[in-house]
């Protein structure tokens, strides 16, 4: 058995261990927080004008929508979604296609000029089958605003008539190629020949063939 001196002694030891511990604990603690504060360095951050920078910030984002806005040239990046058949016409040397010049060439087909600048071709229920944008940004068509590019945009989906559309798509894209002399493009602006567009032809009535098969 042990005696009161004893049992203090052992007391006594134990405490001075858990100080001794303690006091280890808290000068890696504090080791850890000056090291974490010796890697900012404090002259960088007075010299930092954060009200500078997102000045900076803002004034580069507005030139750049700015930039966006005003650069008419660059080809309209139409992204082609899955089934969505893209026809383009260019014209190499001249900004030929207008609302006006457009409106002219369409006069023999059934269309509406959108307030929002893009043609709707209609079929013979007077049911939308396709769009015309301006193949340029910012895509559409105003009285100041022309282009060398168009796109000829349609969506197979929820169309009334989807081989009508398809066959005007066609029709309209080669009649409006032959009165402004233009090239015919695919969705990648590459040259498409006949057999190209036969080819898309047989691609369309395939996946209808199977969008009915599917659906019975």
């Amino acid at each position: 058995m042990f005696n009161l001196a004893e049992i203090l002694t052992l007391l006594i030891g134990c405490l001075l261990a858990l100080v001794f511990i303690d006091g280890i604990r808290r000068a890696l603690r504090i080791r850890r927080s000056k090291l974490k504060v010796d890697l900012i360095n404090p002259s960088s951050e007075e010299s930092l004008d954060f009200e500078e920078e997102w000045q900076g910030y803002e004034d580069k984002e507005e030139s750049e929508l700015l930039s966006s806005a005003d650069d008419h040239e660059e080809d309209l990046d139409i992204a082609p979604a899955v089934n969505l058949n893209i026809i383009h016409l260019h014209d190499e040397n001249d900004s030929v296609f207008s609302e006006s010049s457009l409106s002219q060439a369409l006069v023999f087909y059934n269309y509406r000029f959108e307030e929002k600048g893009i043609f709707t071709i209609l079929d013979s229920d007077n049911a939308p089958s396709f769009t015309i944008l301006n193949g340029k940004n910012p895509g559409f068509f105003s009285e100041s605003i022309k282009s060398n590019d168009i796109a000829l945009v349609l969506d197979p989906q929820n169309l009334t008539n989807p081989i009508e559309s398809f066959e005007l798509f066609v029709e309209v894209s080669q009649s409006i190629q032959e009165t402004f002399q233009c090239q015919i493009l695919d969705e990648d602006r590459n040259f498409m020949t006949k057999q190209m567009i036969e080819h898309m032809k047989n691609q369309f009535h395939e996946h209808q063939r199977q969008f009915l098969a599917s659906a019975s």
